[in-house]
């Protein structure tokens, strides 16, 4: 055994300028093997860097490469238009007919809800493209057309191709829209005709929120879906409530409130219990604040609003001038860890279920009603569109059931199909419900329990399919379900709190804590 070991060393010895050489060529063949798996992926996730010519950045407050790993989750919730494709969109789950598509969306990227430091020179445009050029151009000349649209004669059409004012919608945002709507398009009218060119404003309604970057997201998002974009047959109706209520009747809810005022109470009960997170909002507001003398950031998602302000437009994180104190990536993300561990701990909670179907049940009610019209032939709409934010999307993901706790992206889409198709000569109807392209009708909790018992199903053509009747069960049934006797009787039940409640956590909770410092760790 000695003497193989000595051969061994003795042939290393003499062989010193061959085993130097293998050693350098590995080096070199890895290196070019990352680089060329870098260079594939950034093509697919290409965010700008786009900071203003004046910053001098330094080593630890710049951005990661868009390829890197460690930007995933928040390029996720930036969402990059060209991450933005067609998804299970229109792909039919029965032999039959596309009748009518219902879509909510968030709007686009926007500047944070607040002044951040450096905001005059971050660049919030976007890469120009053909689709972008088109659509500056077109609707550059149609203000002056948009008269009728009163209730939002005081927006612009489009957004500024620069600037970034708080709380506005930026060109980024807009290019987003564009190609959710061109998504759409490619499902819906290319794929179905839901739309013929010959379409009138009877086919479709509009709905968005008060708010000048949910309308510019309605128009960006019209202006690539339409078979033909006409200012003058689009009828924009305001919607003064954020979650689509419809009627004063289901706006006012005081049971809800009381629910949402149990989500924030429970919220803060998780930070308190957390000191870093305390101890890192501390750290980054003054970093992070336009002016010393603006009140501090207390919410862990306010803060993680400025960060994005940031992050989505390939700007150099923040620093106070003449000192080394800078905002890193490696914050971004132990913030973007917490809100995502926060998030889990409400996607099972009966309550937050509850809240979500009280706070949508205007617009379900809504849309049910709609639906059945067409179906009915009363009314000849076979599209909606709810251009609405983050807190539209979040309750209603939490009623539908498939809520996993994950922060909302800009230009996220909820999407409802309805398809007839034909069994023993009767005339059937099908919903099927997506999120971002994902069909999710699986984990809906009307259709859930469906699903498993079709699996069971002798007949074929039961499997993978939700019944319009479930959808309206789940609707017209929820309030008797819970006992009330009316809506408004069940709002009105708001059960006072007998004693302050305290922190108890079970051992899925323990797990999930320490997962969460285990991210923070790494």
């Amino acid at each position: 055994m000695i003497d193989n070991k000595f051969a061994v060393m003795k042939f290393i010895t003499r062989h010193k300028l061959l085993f130097g050489c293998l050693i350098i060529a590995w080096i070199i063949g890895m290196i070019f093997t990352v680089f060329l798996i870098s260079r594939s992926t950034h093509t697919r996730m290409k965010v700008p860097k786009m900071s203003h010519p004046l910053i001098h950045p330094l080593q630890h407050n710049r951005l990661p490469p868009a390829s890197s790993f460690k930007m995933v989750k928040a390029l996720r919730y930036c969402n990059p238009p060209n991450d933005i494709t067609q998804g299970q969109e229109g792909k039919s789950p029965v032999n039959g007919t596309l009748e009518f598509v219902a879509v909510m969306t968030r709007h686009g990227d926007r500047s944070p809800l607040r002044p951040i430091r450096n905001q005059s020179i971050i660049n919030c445009g976007t890469q120009s493209t053909p689709l972008l050029q088109k659509y500056m151009k077109t609707l550059k000349y149609l203000r002056g057309s948009s008269k009728h649209l009163t209730a939002f004669a005081m927006f612009p059409l489009q957004p500024d191709e620069k600037t970034c004012t708080p709380k506005q919608m930026t060109l980024l945002g807009a290019h987003q829209l564009l190609m959710v709507g061109q998504a759409l398009h490619k499902a819906y009218i290319e794929g179905h005709g839901l739309l013929g060119k010959n379409w009138t404003s009877d086919h479709i309604k509009l709905y968005s929120t008060v708010f000048s970057r949910t309308f510019q997201s309605a128009v960006a998002f019209l202006f690539t879906f339409l078979p033909t974009f006409n200012v003058s047959n689009i009828r924009i109706i305001p919607s003064r409530d954020d979650r689509f209520c419809m009627t004063d009747y289901y706006c006012r809810c005081p049971l809800a409130d009381h629910l949402e005022n149990l989500k924030i109470k429970k919220k803060r009960r998780l930070m308190q219990a957390h000191p870093a997170v305390l101890h890192l909002m501390q750290k980054l507001n003054p970093i992070v604040k336009q002016d010393p003398n603006h009140s501090n950031i207390f919410d862990p998602f306010e803060m993680f609003d400025c960060m994005m302000g940031y992050v989505c437009h390939g700007s150099h994180l923040p620093c106070i001038p003449g000192t080394n104190e800078c905002i890193t990536f490696e914050h971004v993300r132990n913030l973007i860890a917490y809100m995502d561990w926060v998030g889990r701990q409400f996607v099972r909670d009966s309550s937050n279920t509850k809240a979500g179907m009280l706070n949508m049940h205007g617009f379900l009610n809504h849309l049910l009603s709609n639906m059945k019209a067409y179906m009915s032939g009363k009314e000849a709409t076979r599209f909606i569109l709810y251009s609405g934010h983050d807190i539209t999307i979040e309750p209603l993901a939490a009623a539908l059931g498939i809520d996993d706790g994950n922060l909302i992206p800009y230009a996220s889409r909820i999407v409802f199909e309805l398809y007839s198709h034909s069994v023993n000569s009767k005339l059937k109807y099908v919903l099927k419900i997506l999120y971002n392209g994902k069909d999710v009708t699986k984990y809906t909790t009307f259709c859930k329990s469906f699903f498993k018992e079709s699996l069971k199903s002798s007949n074929p053509s039961d499997y993978g399919i939700c019944p319009f009747e479930s959808f309206q069960k789940f609707i017209e049934e929820f309030v008797t379900n819970v006992g009330a006797s009316s809506f408004q009787a069940l709002c009105n039940t708001v059960q006072p709190i007998s004693q302050k409640p305290t922190t108890h956590y079970g051992i899925s909770e323990i797990i999930e804590i320490l997962r969460y410092m285990q991210t923070l760790k790494e």
